[in-house]
């Protein structure tokens, strides 16, 4: 319980500081049934369907519900792939470069070069439960935060603070927050900033604004610490607009302003 209030007070201090429109999710790959909380819904059981991963992200950050999900619970063919609930065999691949030729890749051999660039989750993870950070019921193994751009800002300034360089990241388009947001900064222990893919747009119910930040668990107290550095030192989220300034226009419709204002503007020459 202790554990998990520290979590919670982390996901705390990033609604403060960052303000996101939906809750930041701690997210668990789990080995064992026995790792999934008794009041987490399961899509199958509880939904009475099968649906996708991306679908559940969105639940879980707007609802506020804790979910678990496994192989029974998902249809998509791509995260089936990625989570290793299904073989990679000749014939899923073959169905993989032909569902890409003419929407993703002109041709096979581009298809081909996307095989080189997927993180594949090692077998034995049964599945990942998904929950609020702030009410998480799981210790998270990333943390995700959806984001605008400015937030998304905020949070590599954060980490820089502490790390230095710049940040890094890739993007295809497509299998944005099940692949590259969470088995990507999984293994290769490092935030990552993530293009949303067009899956997460039409099913995950991903805004168009929306970019999403995710920071494995043992890079989180350093980003934290970071953003609470670069707030105290100025930077901040609403970003502070500089406005200790008189407002002017270009010469043409000045003229015409001053003409029409009817005493709003203030010419030059008068006194206040």
């Amino acid at each position: 319980m202790e554990k998990l209030n520290i979590y919670k007070e982390y996901g705390k201090k990033i609604e403060k500081y960052i303000r996101p429109e939906t809750f930041p999710l701690a997210i668990k790959l789990i080995q064992n049934e026995s790792e999934i909380p008794k009041t987490a819904k399961r899509p199958k059981r509880d939904l009475k369907l099968q649906n996708f991963v991306c679908q559940n992200f969105r639940m879980a950050r707007s609802y506020g519900w804790t979910i678990a999900i496994t192989e029974e619970d998902i249809a998509c063919k791509l995260a089936r792939i990625v989570y290793s609930w299904d073989l990679i065999s000749e014939e899923t691949a073959k169905w993989g470069h032909q569902f890409n030729i003419g929407l993703y890749s002109k041709d096979f051999e581009t298809s081909k070069k996307l095989d080189k660039c997927l993180y594949i989750l090692p077998k034995g993870y049964i599945g990942l439960v998904i929950s609020p950070l702030t009410r998480t019921k799981i210790i998270p193994d990333v943390i995700q935060i959806y984001c605008n751009p400015a937030q998304a800002m905020r949070f590599i300034q954060a980490y820089l603070y502490m790390k230095g360089g710049v940040m890094s990241f890739s993007a295809a388009g497509r299998m944005g927050s099940c692949h590259e947001g969470v088995i990507k900064p999984f293994q290769l222990k490092e935030p990552q900033l993530i293009i949303l893919g067009n899956g997460d747009r039409v099913w995950g119910g991903a805004e168009d604004n929306e970019l999403l930040i995710s920071i494995p668990n043992d890079k989180i107290n350093l980003v934290l610490e970071g953003l609470e550095a670069t707030h105290k030192a100025g930077l901040r989220y609403p970003i502070p607009k500089y406005m200790n300034y008189t407002p002017g226009f270009q010469l043409k419709f000045k003229k015409k302003a001053e003409k029409r204002a009817g005493g709003t503007i203030v010419k030059n020459n008068q006194k206040n």
